[in-house]
């Protein structure tokens, strides 16, 4: 329709920028260049040196089909230059050198400024040697070490022992695990340190409270969570959930077969859960244990709210101190010890690595293995009763305890209920609005820490650039950052620069954190769906004449959008309960609800901070009916239309 007389069609060579031609009468198929007539006694071989036959139409720019010519251009300006892939690679490492390491730069120059970030002043080293030569920086790095490593402990045994039950055992509640996990891990640490803190205050919480009215029993408390033992055990309840998701797929990919081989041996179930199981285990252990220590250094939450009431300094208490607690503040000692918990992570990572590189872990073979579960008779029902207690710790008592102190007048006052509580929420009007910043935020910043997520998986798994792999390096530095520390360096980074000073005092600024401080997280929950995809549906989509775009969006995007809003509602999740990142970002203008919460708190209106967890609860359960409500009518329509 519309071309010249003689021309069949034309398809440009992919890659090559040149244009293939049938002529008049030539058969479908023949090579270009080919006589059509060299199949039946004609003359074979290319075109001769002087051009086509006679008779043949010449080949020119109007004699192409509409785009050709022009497609053929660009082919020929992008191989001139540089290729289409890199141009995409090197955008995407320009936002991610900005988004990502830029950050982490200002990090470090701002450890030698002697004003606070976009304040002019002069460079010295004054601020890192002040840090560094002040004891109490050294004492409070050996507490860190001292309250990390005790609840990796805790959590390395009572998260493979979770998974254990449930992937190997037939134990009677071990359903029951997941779910209770899922809830530990979608509640904010920053309410589920609240309730613990009004559980085991001493003496005034509801256990000590409790305790009290056993007749007989020695003494007025029996717990006090504002104190070692109890910002321990509280954070260990807190972490067991995420150490448990790890363990999960490590415990349900063991290859039965070495089981049984260590049995025929003579060797114990015990012995082979120690001797077999464990050490086939060693990369899922190390590698969990190094990531939950790094949390525990990075934790701010737990030793904010219950550590600092009892004297116990850990080192992002301490780092938050130079910047709140003293004026003025000092920006530079913070951003120094920020550097030296830094390198602390790094050198752990690759500790790692060095202890395992060279080791073989492969127990996933083609040899078909048993899938039964052992019966391990009456320690079932102790399994049981372990389930059941963790639940009780972890789920029914902290957050019961915010509901009913949500109804108390004043905390420690119980028997009274009132509705004082949520009227004095819903009445203030810097509650409601950082509750709808919290909801604007952890949406945003959700799904734009997911698609970056994707966007920089997606190119390093299939970019032929030289380049590919910088993009996901860079993103994975902040991985070693704390929240409290990539707060600082957001800091840093946009009051320096007079156009980014604006976003101050906005939630945009919070966004930007939130999202940064996500994206590891989400390339976790994107990366294997991404993996998994082939380049042959791509490439099939291609030769059927679809553009790269609609593959992208109609193919690949279709494939990892399950995978896309698990992590957007992960990423979405703990940005509403982050209090790390928003805590120096945060003013009157844009604070998010954990940070209103925690100013609650401290001032001792531990009541209306129970409230407003229940409003926030109740607000994200409204959101996800709503959304999922719509995703049912568009899956009709879509239905109905097909």
């Amino acid at each position: 329709m519309g071309l010249p007389a003689g021309v069949r069609g034309a398809s440009r060579l992919r890659g090559r920028g040149q244009v293939a031609v049938r002529r008049p009468g030539q058969a479908r198929g023949t090579p270009r260049g080919v006589h059509p007539e060299a199949g039946a006694g004609g003359p074979p071989g290319p075109d001769p040196p002087g051009g086509p036959p006679a008779g043949w139409p010449p080949v020119t720019a109007r004699t192409l089909p509409r785009g050709t010519a022009r497609a053929g251009r660009i082919v020929r300006l992008r191989r001139r230059f540089l290729p289409a892939d890199t141009l995409v690679v090197l955008l995407l490492v320009l936002v991610v050198g900005f988004l990502f390491i830029y950050p982490f730069l200002m990090l470090v120059f701002g450890a030698f400024r002697t004003a606070a970030p976009g304040l002019p002043g002069d460079f010295s080293a004054d601020g890192i040697t002040g840090a560094y030569k002040d004891s109490k920086v050294w004492g409070t790095l050996r507490n860190s070490a001292l309250y990390s490593g005790a609840v990796q402990v805790l959590c390395l045994t009572m998260g493979a022992f979770f998974a254990w039950v449930v992937t190997r055992t037939t134990t009677p509640l071990r359903r029951l695990v997941t779910p209770i996990m899922v809830l530990v891990f979608a509640t904010p640490t920053i309410f589920f340190t609240i309730g613990w803190g009004m559980l085991g205050r001493d003496p005034a919480g509801l256990i000590n409270a409790g305790y009290r009215q056993v007749p007989l029993l020695p003494g007025d408390s029996i717990v006090n969570v504002e104190s070692w033992y109890g910002i321990i055990g509280v954070t260990a309840l807190k972490l067991t959930a995420i150490v448990y998701f790890l363990f999960l797929g490590s415990f349900m990919g063991l290859n039965r077969s070495l089981e049984e081989a260590s049995r025929v041996a003579g060797a114990g179930r015990l012995s082979t859960v120690l001797r077999v199981e464990l050490p086939v285990l060693a990369p899922a252990i190390t590698g969990i244990a190094i990531l939950g220590f790094t949390a525990g250094l990075s934790l701010l939450d737990i030793p904010l709210l219950l550590g600092l009431p009892a004297g116990i300094h850990v080192f992002p208490t301490e780092i938050l101190s130079h910047v709140t607690a003293v004026t003025p503040s000092d920006y530079a000692g913070a951003s120094a010890l920020s550097m030296l918990l830094v390198a602390i992570v790094i050198g752990l990572v690759l500790v790692q690595r060095r202890l395992l590189g060279q080791r073989s872990f492969v127990t996933v073979t083609g040899k078909s293995d048993d899938r039964a579960r052992w019966d391990i008779g009456r320690w079932k029902y102790a399994c049981t009763a372990v389930i059941v207690l963790y639940g009780l710790l972890a789920v029914l008592l902290p957050v019961g305890q915010l509901v009913v102190g949500s109804l108390q007048p004043f905390f420690g006052v119980y028997g009274n209920l009132t509705m004082a509580n949520y009227t004095a929420v819903l009445d203030d009007p810097e509650t409601m609005s950082a509750l709808v910043t919290t909801l604007i935020v952890s949406g945003v910043a959700g799904l734009a820490g997911t698609a970056i997520a994707v966007v920089v998986t997606y190119a390093g798994k299939n970019s032929r650039s030289r380049l590919r792999s910088v993009p996901v390096m860079g993103v994975w530095i902040l991985m070693a950052l704390p929240g409290i520390t990539v707060g600082l360096a957001i800091l840093w980074a946009y009051l320096a620069v007079p156009g980014l000073r604006e976003l101050y005092s906005t939630i945009w600024i919070l966004v930007i954190a939130l999202a940064v401080h996500a994206v590891p997280i989400t390339s976790r929950a994107t990366e294997g769906s991404i993996a998994q995809i082939g380049t042959e549906l791509e490439e099939a989509a291609r030769i059927c004449g679809t553009s790269a775009t609609r593959t992208l969006v109609v193919i690949t995007g279709r494939l990892i959008l399950p995978s896309f809003l698990v992590g957007w509602f992960v990423a979405a999740v703990l940005s509403a309960g982050n209090l790390d990142v928003p805590i120096l970002l945060a003013s009157p203008d844009n604070q998010t609800l954990p940070v209103k919460a925690y100013s609650l708190y401290q001032s001792g209106d531990a009541g209306q901070a129970g409230a407003a967890f229940c409003v926030m609860m109740a607000s994200f359960i409204v959101v996800l009916a709503v959304g999922w409500t719509a995703s049912l009518l568009l899956r009709r329509l879509g239905r109905g239309h097909s």
